[in-house]
């Protein structure tokens, strides 16, 4: 059997697209499962990793069945956000989900608190997460006082 060398540009560029190569790698699921492309699985309750189970682009919101959550959240905790928009969103409304209750005003340093404890041990701090939250409309914002808006609901 031939092995091959692999060879390696130092450009820039190159390392960028590498670094972004092995990053989606970390990014995938186990593979076990696989789609025909329109959001269904073979039955076992296993998605492509996009977090659709139904393939309507919403996820059970489960850590334990959805492979995104698995991958990006560990023990009530964000290992690091997704690099991938579609996941990244589905992540972020987990979170949303989990923290906040409907029809409750959060001083922003509640708000602050509860979100540091998903960031502890990640690449990742608190208000760069609740700007995402915010900006998202997971949450609304207004004279230092923040809420789910109507219409979201806790899972």
């Amino acid at each position: 059997m031939e092995k091959r060398a692999e060879v390696r540009d130092a450009s820039p560029r190159t390392e960028r697209a590498q670094q972004a190569e092995r990053d989606s790698e970390t990014e995938r699921t186990d593979g076990t499962e696989r789609t025909d492309g329109t959001g269904q699985t073979d039955g076992t309750g296993q998605t492509d990793g996009t977090g659709q189970v139904d393939g309507t682009g919403q996820a059970d919101g489960t850590e334990q069945s959805d492979p995104v959550l698995r991958t990006f959240v560990r023990d009530g905790r964000l290992v690091r956000l997704p690099a991938r928009w579609q996941r990244k969103l589905v992540v972020l409304r987990y979170v949303a989900e989990r923290t906040f209750e409907p029809g409750v005003e959060y001083p922003e340093r509640a708000v602050d608190e509860k979100l540091r404890a998903w960031c502890e041990g990640a690449p990742l701090d608190h208000v760069t997460l609740r700007r995402y939250l915010v900006d998202l409309g997971h949450l609304r914002r207004q004279f230092g006082f923040y809420w789910v808006p109507e219409g979201r609901s806790a899972a």
